[in-house]
């Protein structure tokens, strides 16, 4: 049977059918028009409806999203969609009700799809942090994706780990890649967007380019040591853009090393497979579970 999976972003809405064995037949992308909620919904069942004999559909959507009604509580970026049912709407404008429609978190899904095929398979416990505009997080417990009270589990990036010298600072502002790039970008007196990740991974030679992404690596590996202490996972995965970049893991495990009590809560630390395609693939986990 094949899927069709939606990984709606600010930018972009991409898709993709897929089979059963999470193999992808078709790719593609469209803008995201959430600026006028029929059209963006209009744009959804256009998709949809080249594809009539699809078993399912998966959404992978950013913000608080209820997976069992399909209620965009706070809808990320998309403002304008908070509060709207989004698979009731979905199914409106494709003049289908009886289509299986599953929706979860974005950095939900990117955990989903580490445990579809990616490097979760092997474990029940783990979560996935992902390092990009912000901090993004998505946990697994006993093999299922944790939501909490208000779906707002995860939201790691909005922790305060930095009170005394950040003050009400979070993840989001010290341990993205966007602050390691502005980070840098100050050092070497560059205007920010001059300055890219790419450019940092090149120059790690430098000792004022060393610093600054040791200084980086410390927020992080905060990060990391409070989320193990506060969930004990089995393994902890790191994605986002400048995950891909091997060099990045040793400053992370160097930092976390500096820390007294990395000894006794020690975890298997390890870069995510899916990188762009991780959206696609958690919203395929869920549409596999939904039908």
């Amino acid at each position: 049977m094949n899927y069709l999976c939606f990984d709606v972003g600010g930018t972009f809405v991409k898709y993709a059918v897929l089979t059963d064995h999470a193999e992808f037949i078709e790719k593609g992308k469209y803008p995201t028009h959430s600026e006028v909620p029929d059209q963006f919904f209009a744009d959804m069942a256009t998709v949809a409806k080249r594809f009539p004999e699809i078993a399912g559909v998966g959404i992978s959507f950013p913000g608080f999203v209820d997976p069992a009604t399909g209620v965009a509580k706070r809808a990320g970026a998309l403002g304008q969609l908070d509060g709207f049912n989004l698979i009731a709407h979905f199914k409106q404008a494709l003049g289908n009700a009886d289509l299986p429609v599953a929706i979860d978190n974005d950095a939900k899904c990117a955990a989903l799809a580490e445990l579809l095929n990616g490097n979760a398979m092997d474990v029940r416990n783990f979560a996935v942090l992902t390092l990009g505009t912000g901090v993004g997080c998505g946990i697994v417990l006993d093999g299922k994706v944790l939501h909490g009270g208000h779906f707002r589990a995860g939201e790691f990036g909005m922790s305060i780990t930095d009170f005394q010298a950040q003050g009400y600072a979070t993840l989001h502002d010290m341990a993205a890649t966007s602050s390691l790039v502005r980070a840098f970008a100050k050092a070497k007196g560059l205007p920010f967007e001059q300055a890219s990740g790419e450019m940092i991974m090149a120059d790690l030679q430098d000792p004022v380019t060393n610093k600054v992404v040791r200084t980086w690596a410390q927020h992080v590996a905060v990060a990391i040591f409070n989320l193990v202490a506060t969930i004990d996972p089995e393994r902890i995965l790191i994605g986002g853009g400048i995950s891909k970049n091997p060099k990045i893991l040793p400053f992370i495990e160097a930092a976390l090393n500096e820390n007294p009590f990395w000894g006794e809560f020690h975890t298997d630390l390890a870069l995510c497979k899916h990188d762009n395609d991780a959206g696609l693939l958690g919203a395929l986990y869920i549409a596999l579970q939904n039908h």
